[in-house]
C-alpha cells in the first residue's frame, strides 16, 4: 500500500513539473515579431504569419501510401502480388516484385520504381532505369498496361 502511494505521489509530481515546462516554454515567444522554426530548433527565422511557399505546397501535395496491387496477366491466367512502397521523389515511388511474378510478366522482378508521369500514366522501371511497364489509370483503383501489345495485363489496388 505505501509503494503504490509512492508510485501515484512521483507520478503526479513528474506531471506536474511536465505541464510547468511545457507552459514556460509556450510562453517565452519572442518579441521581436520573429518566430523560430520549431523543427530545426530557431535556425530559420520567419516573420509572424509569413507562410512558407515550400511548406504550403507539401501541405496540399497529393501523398499517395505504400499500397499493395495484385498484377494479373489474363493471357497466361496467372497472378501475384507487388508492392509500392515508401516514396523516393515527388513522383518516384519504390516497387518491389517478389520472384513468383516472374511467371505473370518476364523482368517485373527486375523492377525497382514506380513514377507518376505528368500525363497521368504510370513508368515501372528498373534500377538502370530502363522501362518495363507503362500503365494507364483504369476505374476507380486499376492500372492497365499500354506499352505491350501482347501484353493483357492489369494491377488492382488492395484493400
Amino acid at each position: 500500500m505505501k509503494s503504490s502511494l509512492v508510485i501515484v505521489a512521483t507520478a503526479l509530481i513528474c506531471a506536474g513539473v511536465s505541464a510547468a515546462g511545457l507552459g514556460f516554454w509556450a510562453s517565452s515567444a519572442p518579441s521581436d515579431g520573429v518566430t523560430a522554426d520549431p523543427i530545426v530548433l530557431g535556425t530559420i527565422p520567419t516573420t509572424v504569419g509569413q507562410s512558407h511557399p515550400t511548406i504550403a505546397s507539401l501541405r496540399t501535395a497529393p501523398v499517395s501510401p505504400p499500397a499493395i496491387f495484385s498484377v494479373s496477366n489474363f493471357t497466361r491466367k496467372t497472378v501475384c502480388l507487388v508492392e509500392r512502397g515508401a516514396a523516393l521523389t515527388s513522383r518516384s515511388r519504390d516497387f518491389y516484385a517478389p520472384p513468383d511474378c516472374e511467371q505473370v510478366w518476364p523482368g517485373l522482378t527486375r523492377a525497382t520504381t514506380w513514377t507518376q508521369n505528368e500525363d497521368g500514366s504510370v513508368t515501372i522501371s528498373d534500377t538502370g532505369g530502363g522501362t518495363l511497364l507503362t500503365l494507364l489509370r483504369g476505374r476507380h483503383f486499376s492500372y492497365e498496361v499500354t506499352d505491350a501489345a501482347d501484353a493483357d495485363l492489369a494491377l488492382l489496388m488492395l484493400p
